[in-house]
């Protein structure tokens, strides 16, 4: 610890040390004496969701240290009655569990983060997690398993042959071989899930338990922690559930459709690490040298609706407001929520949770090619001239967002592709070569990954508001330019909130 002497008025500079800002991480720089108590919180309010509407749970956090940003909540769900296995799924794991995710004030109901229709934003966020985190950590923590394996043909046994120049394509990679039942080279092979991460209607009390970090829930608290001994207003956590039909669960082999999956009451947990800094009394040292603290931090605003694949051809203009907000960054989304028992459900390996890529295209569009986006506020565009490529609208992405671990075919799926389940040969016919939990991966996970997304650069929004520009040819599996696309924009903004005297008061920047 510093023993540095200091003089003069300042409370934070006594002849013990400097205390540094406990609320945001990053300038804890000194070796405080730290004691961490873990408290295992049940609900307060618990209501299960049914096959047409969504539940409810709420968290009552105490009053004491601060919440650390690892603190998690414990997920399981038990299957309804029938034969088979389901499976999470692929790219959100037990995130599918969740619709919507609140974090307000107790006694006031001030909301402080609200984060709407959580899985397809958590869809987005988690494709910035590495291959590797994803196989080593993430399928046992949160079940997400989007990693990649070169595939191999077979040798006439029941396995893949790890041979250099017979590859033919990458898949999902959870650690377990893909296998088959012997036959010629090329014979059709099949990756599974991992037998713990089944969650299997003859044994449902061995479900897994999964969990899912507070920080993913509300994303400001991975740089800054709550000092919850100081709010005495009390702090709560609200978890809205999805439907506990097709939302939630994949049908794995031999499962079947609309069986239901309701969340395991006796396992939903809150495991809230309160951290308390002991050492030379440092937090009512930093609470007296603070009496009023001002906190900045970032909440998502969702704007949705939906659009026919028609409509997306033709171009369109949406206004999603924001008006005189503070606005970094905005990212938009298409995704296809087919009904049940399709490959837009619970008959895939994303289900709803996709974000389809448009088709390419040999026919330019109106504004010049296969797609086209842009932004507009402040009497201006984003961009002197619409983006109308998928590696710009990408760069742009990256860009704002972070790069996202998918592959070209993920995330566009023009020109082919090397994810497994096409044949070189003819690229245009599904084959079932390395199917994963018999799904053709090329036609699941192809195009299954796009996202359009820039940084705002002209600052403060103005009355106007933010518009979107977007025009493409979607896939129309429908026909007759009939396929429902809902649209989503989520628009990060700044808000800021006051702690005075033990009262919160929450506010837009």
């Amino acid at each position: 610890m510093d023993e540095r002497q200091y003089s003069g008025d300042d409370p934070l500079k006594t002849t013990q040390g400097v205390v540094p800002d406990l609320i945001k991480l990053d300038d804890i720089s000194e070796n405080f004496l730290q004691r961490v108590e873990t408290d295992l919180l049940e609900t307060s309010v618990f209501q299960q969701a049914t096959a047409t509407r969504g539940g409810f749970a709420r968290f009552e956090l105490a009053q004491k240290g601060f919440l650390h940003s690892h603190s998690k909540i414990l997920l399981s769900v038990v299957p309804g009655a029938g034969g088979g296995y389901g499976f999470l799924p692929t790219n959100i794991g037990i995130a599918s569990l969740i619709d919507r995710a609140v974090l307000k004030v107790r006694k006031s109901g001030q909301v402080i983060n609200d984060i709407q229709d959580f899985g397809h934003f958590h869809a987005i966020k988690s494709t910035q997690i590495s291959n590797e985190t994803n196989r080593e950590r993430e399928q046992y923590m949160t079940g997400r398993i989007m990693n990649h394996e070169f595939k191999y043909y077979s040798d006439g046994g029941t396995a893949l042959v790890n041979s250099d120049d017979l590859s033919f394509g990458y898949g999902l990679d959870n650690g377990r071989e893909y296998t088959g039942t012997g036959g010629a080279r090329g014979q059709a092979q099949q990756g599974l899930i991992q037998p713990f991460a089944q969650i299997d209607a003859a044994s449902p009390q061995e479900s897994p338990t999964y969990s899912i970090d507070i920080s993913d829930l509300f994303l400001f608290m991975k740089t800054q922690s709550l000092p919850l001994y100081m709010i005495d207003q009390g702090l709560s956590i609200e978890l809205h559930w999805s439907q506990n039909t097709t939302d939630r669960v994949q049908i794995g082999t031999g499962g079947g459709a609309g069986r239901q999956y309701a969340i395991d009451s006796n396992e939903l947990k809150l495991v809230a690490d309160y951290i308390h800094y002991v050492e030379d009394d440092a937090m009512n040292r930093y609470r007296d040298a603070n009496p009023v603290i001002d906190l900045s931090f970032a909440d998502y605003r969702l704007s949705k609706n939906t659009r026919t694949q028609a409509e997306v051809l033709a171009g369109f203009v949406r206004q999603l407001g924001m008006n005189n907000r503070v606005v970094p960054r905005v990212v938009t989304i298409l995704s296809n929520e087919g009904a049940a028992n399709t490959q837009f459900s619970d008959s895939g390996l994303t289900n709803k949770y996709n974000m389809i890529s448009p088709q390419e295209t040999s026919e330019p569009l109106a504004a010049g090619a296969g797609v086209s986006y842009n932004i507009r506020y402040k009497s201006r565009f984003e961009f002197s001239q619409p983006l109308t490529n998928k590696a710009q609208i990408f760069t742009q992405f990256t860009q704002s967002e972070g790069l996202p671990f998918v592959t070209r075919q993920e995330y566009s799926s023009d020109q082919g592709g090397y994810l497994v389940g096409r044949t070189l040969a003819n690229p245009e016919t599904p084959t079932t070569q390395a199917t994963f939990e018999t799904y053709l991966q090329a036609n699941l996970l192809g195009g299954r990954f796009f996202m359009a997304g820039t940084r705002l650069t002209n600052g403060r929004v103005a009355n106007d508001g933010v518009e979107l520009h977007f025009q493409a040819l979607m896939p129309d599996p429908a026909g007759g330019g009939a396929t429902i696309y809902v649209v989503r924009t989520y628009l990060e903004y700044i808000r800021r909130a006051r702690l005075e005297n033990g009262e919160m008061e929450v506010m837009n920047a």
